[in-house]
């Protein structure tokens, strides 16, 4: 906490001083500087203003190195510190040092919270050097565009070859340290504990997008009931989970008796249904739901309960996984990763078996009976496997 507010001090008084560097560059009418020291100024409280209109904190340590890049230009501007042996060098290798360390910072938080991106760590040093080497002569660019447009192409920024040249060399040799250095620091976790703030703010971020995504989901919700669109059954878990701010549901069923009709195995585009139960069945609802075929293979499912459900993290999906398990939901697991964890909570009990085709039964009554015998035990167990589950679920809250 004491380093924290001795960086953040030392900062203002070097965001007082760019400031005060421009006024007296002004009042030189030395205009160059003095617009390098104001928009210097006004890039260094970039911190702040990125606090106030997005709500980012960024670590202290980083706004100090914000401020003392910007500084060591404008030193050198102002008041010809360039003119001084090896100056130039130290501001080269300093500041590309901390332009690599930020660029490390980025993609290493990329990695982490944005599905798009994924380096290995040989990858992280390897493009940190060549990110570095990039923006040094971007740097270069600059000072020749510097001398070409103030001062009518006579050589003040840019002196001689050689000094392009070493300030070439000091530049990549910064990206190559702090490439090497931060891909170990990666390793080793070091990284994450010095940008730990920010890595605060990513998680936010993350959480932010995540409440969104729950917010769209609770509106087609709500519109579905409205309709008679939701599995009644599945409501009162449905309500719970939704309930908790880890979690919202993204599609629901409570089990149910099917009779179907495909056209060929694994064809469930045109399928049919002939008949579908959420509750216990008779023989006599088969024989009507079969009334009903035409041609394709005739199929009766009983199918278990299967919720969607969308998680904040891993440690969250973790925690559903383990209560379903608990409530007898033992085929349950993290369907997917990204920028949301997908769990899939989903119970053993399923039947699939043939009963005919193009229309005809092939199985006699007996078999009928003893199919409508299985699938309504299954539907009682699915049942009491629900209310475990819908009670469990309190202990997520």
């Amino acid at each position: 906490m004491e380093e924290a507010k001795l960086g953040l001090a030392i900062s203002h008084v070097l965001k007082a001083i760019i400031f005060l560097m421009g006024v007296w560059s002004a009042y030189k009418h030395d205009w160059q500087w003095a617009f390098g020291c104001f928009f210097a100024f006004l890039l260094a409280m970039s911190p702040l203003f990125i606090k106030r209109s997005y709500h980012i904190s960024l670590p202290w340590i980083m706004e100090l190195l914000i401020v003392v890049a910007f500084s060591f230009h404008v030193w050198g501007g102002v008041l010809h510190l360039y003119s001084l042996v090896y100056y130039d060098k130290i501001a080269h290798f300093s500041v590309s040092a901390i332009v690599a360390f930020f660029a490390l910072t980025i993609i290493y938080l990329l990695d982490v919270y944005w599905e798009g991106l994924h380096m290995d760590i040989f990858m992280v040093g390897f493009f940190i050097s060549i990110f570095t080497i990039a923006m040094g002569t971007i740097w270069e660019i600059g000072e020749f565009a510097s001398d070409q447009i103030f001062s009518h192409g006579i050589p003040v920024a840019q002196i001689s070859l050689q000094d392009t040249m070493t300030d070439l060399i000091a530049d990549s040799l910064a990206g190559i340290i702090v490439g090497v250095t931060g891909a170990l620091s990666i390793r080793r976790g070091e990284l994450k504990d010095i940008i730990h703030p920010l890595d605060r703010e990513m998680e936010k971020i993350s959480n932010r997008s995540f409440l969104q995504a729950k917010e769209k989901a609770m509106e087609t919700l709500k519109k579905a009931m409205e309709n008679n669109e939701v599995d009644k059954k599945a409501i009162p878990i449905i309500e719970k989970l939704n309930g908790i701010d880890e979690f919202f549901t993204t599609s629901s069923c409570s089990g149910r008796i099917v009779i179907m009709e495909l056209p060929s195995i694994g064809n469930k585009i045109d399928a049919r249904f002939l008949g579908k139960w959420d509750d216990k069945i008779k023989i006599q609802d088969i024989k009507n739901a079969l009334e009903n075929a035409e041609k394709g293979e005739i199929w009766m499912l009983a199918q278990p309960p299967i919720f969607h459900v969308s998680a904040s993290d891993v440690n969250a999906a973790s925690k559903l996984i383990k209560v379903a398990k608990q409530s007898g939901f033992k085929n349950s697991g993290i369907r997917s990763i990204g920028k949301r964890v997908t769990v899939e909570v989903r119970s053993t009990e399923e039947v699939d078996v043939p009963l005919g085709i193009d229309g005809k039964l092939l199985c006699d009554e007996k078999y009928l009976s003893l199919l409508v015998s299985i699938a309504n035990e299954i539907m009682d167990r699915i049942e009491k496997k629900l209310k475990v589950f819908e009670r469990k679920i309190e202990e997520l809250g």
